[in-house]
């Protein structure tokens, strides 16, 4: 009997030590150290209504291991947006004004790279919520189409430690 309980012991003690292994490949495997972009699902919200003159598409994305140099970040979000334009996914409404708005956020113990929005009766948590790993930020328009970029060196727990602004390639005060 005491035979029986000490093999079931180990039995369950492997299958715990393999599975922690194989949790632990997976998470290597996507913390490579490679600088990689993503949408957040299910973060972006179109603003505006047909009887108005503006239209805002906002679009929220994840930077894993992204670049410490800003005007290297700065960079990156261009290339990023070049490679993936989002002007034709909000269609062209006759006499609109399009706003396109996109911000960038760090991983962070806060906001993992599978982070969702939460509106749960009890609890709420919504990227506004998460500006303390907002690093980079993108705006333009139909009627100001130069692009400005916004790109910020923040400590772990969000205080900007320095900032830069961009109108189109210009780096601006």
């Amino acid at each position: 009997m005491i035979k029986v309980n000490v093999k079931m012991i180990v039995l369950m003690i492997c299958i715990l030590f393999i599975s922690l292994s194989l949790m632990g490949c997976t998470k290597n495997e996507e913390s490579s150290g490679e600088t990689k972009i993503f949408e957040i699902a299910n973060t972006e919200e179109v603003v505006g209504k047909k009887d108005e003159d503006v239209v805002t598409l906002r679009k929220h994305y994840m930077i894993l291991n992204p670049p410490t140099d800003l005007t290297e970040l700065k960079g990156l979000v261009e290339t990023y947006s070049k490679n993936h334009p989002v002007e034709g996914e909000m269609k062209k409404i006759e006499g609109k004004n399009r706003i396109f708005d996109l911000s960038f956020y760090r991983e962070s113990e806060d906001l993992p790279r599978d982070w969702q929005p939460d509106e749960s009766y009890m609890n709420t948590d919504r990227l506004e919520h998460h500006k303390n790993d907002l690093i980079a930020y993108m705006i333009w328009s139909d009627a100001e189409p130069q692009k400005e970029y916004t790109v910020y060196d923040k400590s772990k727990e969000g205080k900007v430690m320095k900032q830069l602004h961009f109108i189109e390639g210009q780096l601006v005060d």
